[in-house]
């Protein structure tokens, strides 16, 4: 959906069951999506189509910071979810179609770990939506 206010556009996924074993099973996937770890953004990024407008990965709650899901020995407590996200890096730069569409697919990719792709208002995305997201028609 796209964020007029802090030009990004954002999908999230909300996990269904959170448990250490789907930490386990996001930094898997994370890790198999060539997503690398931004200490100081607390945040994963995956390049995508374009590394100027990489797309960010940050847990879902308040602050947004997401742990390192694969140096930590420490257990962390369960991700309830993700926001996956694309921000303009300045005025001119808008994300291409291929890379709203790669946002779209990883979305779908954390939702098949057990959760649901959802718009801003909570609402489960429809494939109608997928789509407006993709054509950068979608609004928050």
């Amino acid at each position: 959906m796209l964020n007029k206010e802090h030009a990004s556009w954002e999908v999230k996924v909300l996990f269904k069951s959170p448990s250490p074993a789907l930490n386990e099973r996001l930094s898997l996937a994370l890790a198999s999506l060539d997503a690398v770890y931004e200490p100081s953004a607390k945040a994963y990024k995956v390049a995508g189509d374009s590394s100027r407008t990489p797309i960010q990965i940050e847990n879902i709650n308040v602050s947004g910071q997401l742990p390192s899901l694969t140096e930590s020995s420490v257990e962390l407590p369960p991700i309830k979810g993700v926001s996956i996200k694309i921000t303009k890096s300045n005025q001119m730069l808008a994300p291409s179609k291929l890379q709203l569409a790669k946002l779209v697919s990883l979305s779908k990719k954390l939702a098949r770990l057990g959760g649901t792709v959802v718009d801003a208002a909570q609402q489960p995305i429809t494939k109608a939506g997928f789509q407006a997201v993709i054509a950068g028609n979608a609004k928050v």
